[in-house]
């Protein structure tokens, strides 16, 4: 993936379509681009086999919207990444199947997710250098984000205690929290502006 980003950066370079001072910026947008898209492909595919395709769609979508802003945990290799972000979006299906057995499990899951979220905020991502304003602004807007998402999930958990779809977006936000806490534990306090 690397190689071939790096290609495709080289052909815009050469194209006079970007400036070579920016060629190794590009080359690792390309390469994020690429292994994104590649490994949503991929979901999308294990999904439809697993005939869970909706399921995992809900699932992605409240955990990207969180963890935009939140951050998380990240592999030191992009294949790692990767693979990781596979294995995660499957393994909500047989996590949904155990948790529609013990809805109060969920909901005490759910609970202690959003708090984990709502005290840590956002963590920085290594590979970006945000400013101390726009992290500050991605904690505000993570903690509004789990204020809105989390009640509405739980009140989707009251209503339809049995709909596999609400715990889908219910491990949306358990899974950005364990990814928030995997930080913490993994790597301690990232950085210090983080106690803001």
């Amino acid at each position: 993936m690397e190689y071939l980003s790096a290609l495709i950066a080289d052909r815009m370079c050469k194209n006079e379509i970007i400036k070579k001072d920016d060629l190794r910026f590009y080359a690792y947008s390309i390469q994020l681009l690429l292994e994104k898209t590649i490994g949503m492909i991929l979901i999308g595919i294990f999904a439809l086999v697993f005939k869970a395709f909706f399921e995992i769609a809900v699932f992605t979508v409240v955990f990207v919207v969180i963890r935009r802003f939140s951050d998380g945990i990240h592999c030191k290799t992009s294949i790692g990444c990767f693979i990781a972000s596979v294995l995660s979006a499957l393994s909500t299906i047989p996590t949904t199947r155990w948790l529609i057995k013990y809805p109060p499990v969920c909901f005490i899951a759910v609970f202690i997710s959003m708090a984990v979220i709502l005290v840590i905020g956002a963590i920085h991502d290594p590979n970006l250098d945000l400013p101390e304003d726009v992290f500050i602004r991605h904690k505000r807007i993570t903690r509004m984000l789990i204020l809105v998402i989390g009640p509405a999930v739980i009140c989707l958990l009251f209503i339809f205690s049995s709909n596999r779809f609400v715990y889908y977006s219910a491990l949306g936000i358990i899974y950005n929290a364990l990814s928030l806490l995997a930080v913490k534990i993994i790597k301690g306090e990232v950085s210090a502006n983080e106690k803001t």
